[in-house]
């Protein structure tokens, strides 16, 4: 998923814009000093105006349509079938992962006897592995009971990782707390790599004016590229190198919890009754989620667009990576449906705005949409048709 999530990123090449055209055309005429005339009396041509002649002449916006591929999906979604999701597997491990879900839940309400660190790291671990959504009330209760938590004797990673999880609940924890570790100087003393990778991905939470946080950043980010050489384990090595190219709180959580998950299940701190819990969801939420592909497939034929606007991108697989990286909890399904479905038309609108119709052709179009009346407009009549039928 994050290859194809990537590469969905990235635009592809697209054929010349109708504005690009129209300006290599406006270019392509003489300029003052090479013997061009130009009477004050008569006002140069708009590049729009340019277009448009052209255009009546020999079509020239056609022949410079853009030539996307077809999507890499086809109709896999329509047949394919994950061998967990027949009926007595799927169920047995719905059943496995509700009392797994309950044993977890005792172990967050019994962590409140624990070290600070301790809960820190059960809470980090669960949020990392995204399984943090089924037990939002029993988080929240702890991450009120810390809020107020002594971090005065505490080391950097901890008040590090005790700042990150607050501000990601919501709570208002001052960037002071990070005075004690700067010197005389007002120069961060840190040298233990993952000190320094608490305070990075901590500090990138930064809002506007928080000096101290920008000057972590960059204080870290200094020396973690410097230690990089030296640092031997493979995880640390590797979290501190998708760090540098991508802080944690910008990532994809749906997609670096693969990740986690096998480093998490290799370290010596690893519960195991949190790691099935973690791989249980996992699956159960990837099978959710190739079932709404299905639906969003078959609704994306049924439109025929292939035939109707051949000239449009056929991405509307990459438009679901897109939302579910934002909302990929089961309960969100409806709402990843209907985003895609949006994102999905926007998409067929832009292609429409920028490799298909002329200038002219997209004003009309634009008071078509504006007005929510469809005329017989025979340029756009398959485009038409389509956004009736999404009505």
């Amino acid at each position: 998923l994050p290859a194809t999530f990537l590469s969905f990123s990235s635009h592809q090449p697209r054929g010349s814009s109708h504005c690009s055209v129209a300006s290599a055309a406006y270019a392509a005429e003489p300029r003052l000093g090479e013997g061009a005339v130009v009477s004050k009396k008569t006002p140069s041509r708009s590049p729009c105006r340019t277009m448009a002649k052209v255009d009546d002449k020999n079509d020239l916006c056609r022949m410079n349509q853009a030539k996307f591929e077809p999507s890499i999906w086809g109709d896999f979604f329509l047949s394919y079938c994950n061998p967990l999701a027949y009926s007595d597997n799927q169920r047995s491990m719905e059943e496995r992962a509700e009392y797994l879900k309950k044993e977890v839940a005792k172990l967050i309400v019994n962590s409140r006897t624990d070290s600070l660190p301790e809960k820190l790291h059960l809470i980090d671990v669960l949020e990392r592995l995204c399984v943090d959504h089924l037990f939002e009330e029993e988080i929240n209760a702890v991450m009120d009971e810390i809020s107020d938590a002594d971090v005065s004797d505490c080391e950097l990673h901890t008040v590090a990782l005790w700042f990150y999880l607050l501000l990601k609940h919501r709570h208002r924890v001052s960037p002071d707390v990070f005075l004690k570790f700067r010197d005389e100087d007002g120069i961060f003393e840190a040298e233990d790599a993952r000190d320094l990778l608490s305070l990075y991905n901590a500090a990138h939470l930064t809002t506007h004016g928080e000096g101290i946080l920008d000057e972590a950043i960059s204080f870290t980010k200094r020396q973690l590229r410097s230690l990089m050489p030296k640092v031997v384990e493979g995880s640390l090595a590797h979290d501190i190198n998708s760090a540098l190219e991508i802080p944690l709180p910008r990532r994809v959580r749906i997609y670096e919890a693969k990740y986690f998950m096998s480093t998490y299940e290799k370290g010596a701190s690893v519960n195991e009754m949190i790691m099935e819990l973690a791989k249980l969801s996992y699956n159960i939420m990837q099978i959710h989620h190739q079932q709404e592909l299905k639906i969003i497939t078959r609704w994306w034929k049924d439109l025929q667009l292939e035939t109707r606007l051949s000239f449009a991108r056929d991405r509307v697989v990459e438009c679901y990576f897109w939302i579910a990286g934002v909302y990929f909890e089961p309960c969100y399904s409806r709402g990843r449906i209907i985003l895609t479905k949006v994102l999905a038309i926007v998409s067929i609108l832009d292609d429409i705005y920028d490799v298909y119709g002329s200038p002219e052709e997209c004003e009309q179009f634009t008071k078509c949409i504006e007005s929510l009346s469809f005329p017989s407009f025979r340029r756009f009549a398959s485009a038409l048709e389509v956004f009736k039928k999404i009505n």
